[in-house]
């Protein structure tokens, strides 16, 4: 894939300019307030699901992780470089552009809530997974493997990446390795699955060819959606022949 940008990625980036990058007017104010408060709600709704829902240990773990996602929602929300906003330093907490990013930051973050939290009728790890930080996996398990395509947008400058192929998958563990796919290629990359508590964790190694400077494949993802046959066919392709779709 090299530095190409697929189509994939594209939609990912242009979710996050929907946060507020490049304003060509000035935001609403009382629109971006409103827009906060209810997404703010949607978490708090979510959030007490999870409390209710999780075992106290658990429970107790993920507060922890709430607390470093909060801080990462308002590092970009207050950035002036994620919102477009027109300002030198940080936003305050009341600027329209902070409201209006953290309204979408907070909607992925409820969505990832309830998934963490949401009985899923299928036991495979086939779905749509997202890890709330501006990642996403499509992944496809069949006959021990799994077919993914993994993409990101990840900081206020927007570094994308994206990876599609087949992992060896045992029970909870998953190893990727694209040795020999690229020729002129220097270094093995390699990516590791492991399923725990409902999350897919995954750890890369020697993945900067395919994604920008501060974009990572790292992360702890929780499948949100199931996909349809057309789609999970359009993955399986996809990491067969090791290409990114473009559309």
């Amino acid at each position: 894939m090299g530095n190409a940008i697929s189509f994939f990625t594209l939609l990912l980036l242009a979710a996050s300019l929907s946060t507020g990058h490049s304003q060509e007017k000035p935001l609403d104010a009382k629109a971006a307030k409103a827009a906060f408060d209810k997404a703010d709600d949607a978490l708090n709704e979510a959030w007490a699901a999870a409390k209710q829902k999780l075992p106290e240990a658990d429970f107790n773990k993920l507060k922890e992780e709430q607390r470093s996602w909060v801080e990462y929602r308002d590092a970009l929300a207050r950035s002036p470089s994620y919102t477009g906003a027109d300002a030198q330093d940080e936003l305050p907490l009341t600027a329209p552009e902070y409201l209006n990013a953290a309204a979408a930051l907070e909607d992925m973050r409820t969505e990832w809530l309830k998934g963490l939290i949401q009985d899923s009728q299928d036991e495979t790890l086939t779905g749509y997974w997202t890890d709330s930080y501006g990642g996403n996996i499509q992944v496809v398990e069949r006959e021990g493997h799994l077919y993914f395509l993994v993409a990101c947008v990840r900081g206020p400058t927007s570094h994308v990446g994206d990876l599609t192929g087949i992992a060896v998958w045992n029970t909870s563990i998953g190893w990727f390795s694209d040795k020999g796919r690229d020729k002129d290629k220097p270094d093995e990359t390699n990516l590791s699955f492991i399923l725990r508590d409902r999350k897919l964790e995954i750890t890369g190694a020697n993945t900067g060819y395919y994604h920008g400077a501060r974009a990572y494949f790292d992360g702890s993802y929780v499948k949100v959606k199931e996909l349809d046959a057309k789609a999970q066919e359009k993955i399986v392709k996809a990491a067969k022949s090791g290409e990114v779709p473009e559309e």
